[in-house]
């Protein structure tokens, strides 16, 4: 359904759950930023494309309240290490986005969309590992939350450039998303390796 090219490798939620402080704090900087990059694309492209605007708000506030919701969870889970700098999967999927007009904001919408499927499949295999406990619901109910996000993206991307061109991108994100996420180092990061 989410179409990505690498899967998550066996083990990766035991792996990351091994300081759920610094994952969930790493998460928490994940929906702050999903937030602010939807008012970026509200903002810069709102202009030309009016109902974007009132969808980016949306999503902007449902990202705000997972981050909410994060923060709370951090209160039972204080983190031990701290993340380290930016978001390697985030520079290296950016790295791929042409610098032109029609063609960046189809890439930026791709890229958008990307994110939120590996989010989702990352929160479904956390939610497998953590089944019936506070955090491995949680996590279940964001899986679908990410699901709809993905498509959303996708759809605005069709809407955007046609089927045919967003479509052939969105295969060609998906190879080079499949192995940046691959190249990534292990560690307590919803984008790791």
């Amino acid at each position: 359904m989410l179409g990505l090219r690498y899967d998550t490798p066996d083990g990766w939620a035991s792996r990351a759950l091994e300081e759920p402080g610094a994952l969930l704090l790493d998460h928490l900087f994940c929906e702050q930023k999903a937030a602010a990059m939807a008012m970026a694309i509200a903002r810069r492209h709102g202009e030309e494309k009016p109902s974007l605007v009132k969808l980016m708000e949306e999503l902007a506030a449902e990202e705000e309240d997972h981050f909410n919701q994060v923060e709370r969870l951090l209160e039972d889970y204080p983190p031990a290490i701290q993340p380290r700098g930016g978001n390697p999967y985030a520079i290296g999927l950016r790295r791929f986005i042409h610098k032109d007009g029609r063609a960046s904001f189809l890439d930026k919408l791709l890229v958008c969309s990307l994110i939120e499927a590996r989010s989702a499949e990352r929160f479904q295999l956390l939610a497998k590992e953590l089944r019936g406990s506070t955090l491995g619901n949680f996590y279940e109910d964001l899986y679908a939350s990410e699901v709809g996000h993905y498509k959303l993206f996708v759809e605005l991307g069709v809407d955007h450039a046609g089927e045919n061109r967003a479509l052939k991108r969105l295969e060609e994100l998906r190879e080079y998303e499949g192995l940046l996420i691959s190249s990534l180092p292990p560690g307590p990061r919803i984008h790791s390796s």
